[in-house]
């Protein structure tokens, strides 16, 4: 199911049948697209997932070398 995005809610052709019903499956100005949109944005989607193709991990920088314990929250106790 797709929703709340710029196109406003696409309902499923199912939705829009005579069987079908529930949230906004009727044409408003948030949702005025022809009953075979989502179906037709599902296998766009799906045909230009089929183009890509991995790439090379990224690389994190290597950490620096250790040279001393971790000061920080290691101090005595302040009193006068």
């Amino acid at each position: 199911m797709l929703a709340n995005g710029c196109v406003g809610y696409v309902p499923t052709e199912e939705a829009l049948g005579a069987g079908g019903g529930g949230y906004e499956t009727r044409l408003t100005s948030y949702s005025n697209l022809e009953p075979a949109a989502a179906t037709r944005i599902v296998e766009a989607g799906i045909a230009l997932s089929k183009q890509l193709e991995p790439g090379a991990l990224p690389e994190p920088p290597k950490a620096p070398p250790f040279h001393a314990p971790w000061s920080y929250g290691n101090v005595p106790p302040e009193v006068d």
